[in-house]
């Protein structure tokens, strides 16, 4: 082979060289911008899954002392609790208190009680007996509490009773309770134990509902003892 011919061969592989190198270097430069997107991708994900919280399930118990402890449903849900609470007593009986406030468009029907607290709970009036004593009667029938208005439960008035005590209600603690109403609907109330010496009305077993009118002044007394009545103080 001449040298001319040498000299051909040898440029002609100087050319595949570059070119084979050229190639190379124009894949790798492509890749470069798909290898960093994944990688981006990778990092993102990564951090996604460390630094987002995981969802939190919520609960519709409120826990407020002296209200309603949870969220209501059908009729119970229009009727707002304030201001509940119990009378201390380590046996027997005793009585509950609140403000109830009925918010919705139609009256509500409170119809019973219970708390694990008592083996009986009734709703009560208090009334003026024939002979003159106040005393308290369950109220047959419970209470209605009309559309936009408010029912007290108060010591010498309308209450939640207690009765057979299951332990005692000290001073400071908490005890639950759950109103019925007339749609079958249930209202869960947590109420203060409260120290409280008034209001010491006596509880005849098997009274109903009366017809005198309870006077709007005057300290509750006794009535005289026929039977063996009770008293929550």
């Amino acid at each position: 082979m001449g040298a001319g011919a040498l000299r051909r061969a040898a440029a002609a592989r100087s050319k595949d060289t570059h070119l084979t190198m050229t190639n190379t270097l124009s894949v790798r430069t492509r890749m470069l911008p798909v290898a960093a997107g994944v990688l981006a991708m990778a990092l993102l994900g990564a951090c996604s899954s460390t630094s987002t919280p995981a969802a939190t399930p919520t609960g519709t118990a409120t826990g407020v002392t002296g209200g309603a402890t949870a969220k209501a449903t059908g009729q119970a849900a229009a009727l707002s609790v304030s201001d509940a609470w119990v009378k201390a007593a380590d046996t027997g009986m005793t009585g509950a208190f609140m403000v109830l406030k009925n918010t919705g468009s139609a009256d509500i029907h409170i119809v019973s009680a219970s708390s694990d607290a008592a083996t009986k709970m009734e709703l009560h009036e208090t009334v003026m007996s024939t002979g003159g004593a106040m005393q308290m009667q369950e109220k047959k029938g419970g209470f209605v509490v009309k559309s936009g208005a408010t029912l007290t439960f108060k010591p010498g008035s309308d209450h939640v009773m207690f009765m057979g005590l299951t332990r005692a209600l000290k001073s400071g603690t908490t005890v639950t309770l759950a109103l019925k109403l007339e749609d079958g609907s249930t209202l869960p109330i947590t109420a203060q134990v409260r120290t409280f010496s008034a209001a010491n009305e006596t509880y005849v077993p098997g009274a109903t509902t009366g017809t005198n009118g309870m006077p709007t002044t005057g300290k509750p007394t006794g009535m005289p003892t026929t039977g063996m009545p009770t008293s929550h103080g």
